[in-house]
């Protein structure tokens, strides 16, 4: 049976986790590090494609390999050789995603992307990141703000688990569903 992608994250970013969770400096070492790997894999499309295509030959893939282990730490190393090897290379995005969302989850961090009508002012930002951490009983909120003026009024607010949508456009949908009722 296959694993897809999400599985693979899960278990290869546990372990991972586990490896690194009890020493404070590593933990962060390693949560830096895989976010530049990550940045490699997404700037360079093509990086998957050729270690595990067929284009390749397969000392060129390893010297790939090499290069992406290069300056890493022996753990970072090792998740790159080990999913190399185990034909898993396809899926480093997701295991670092994972991670990134296991470490935000210890740090006690909380990402939302935000949709407003208008660009929050510095005093809305902060009242909202205050409100977020509150809710989520988060040490740190990063926001990614958008505009959509379509929205009316109001904010739509999406984290990992949940998607909070007080947008004037949504309360007018419900408004009119009731009247249609």
């Amino acid at each position: 049976m296959s694993l897809d992608k999400m599985e693979v994250g899960r278990r290869y970013s546990k372990a991972l986790f586990e490896l690194v969770e009890d020493d404070a400096d590593q933990l962060k070492q390693t949560y830096q590090e895989l976010q530049a790997l990550r940045q490699v894999f997404t700037d360079n499309p093509a990086l998957v494609r050729a270690l595990t295509g067929v284009d390749i030959p397969y000392q060129d893939k390893k010297a790939i390999v090499e290069d992406l282990k290069q300056g890493a730490s022996q753990y970072v190393a090792n998740l790159v050789q080990m999913t190399f090897d185990y034909g898993r290379i396809g899926d480093m995005v997701a295991i670092i995603d994972e991670f990134g969302r296991r470490y935000d989850e210890q740090q006690k961090r909380v990402r939302a992307d935000v949709v407003t009508a208008v660009k929050l002012d510095a005093t809305r930002r902060d009242r909202l990141i205050d409100a977020l951490k509150d809710r989520f009983g988060a040490k740190e909120v990063i926001l990614k703000e958008t505009v959509d003026p379509t929205i009316l009024g109001g904010v739509i607010i999406k984290t990992a688990n949940q998607t909070l949508d007080g947008s004037l456009s949504s309360k007018i949908e419900q408004i009119r569903r009731l009247l249609v009722k």
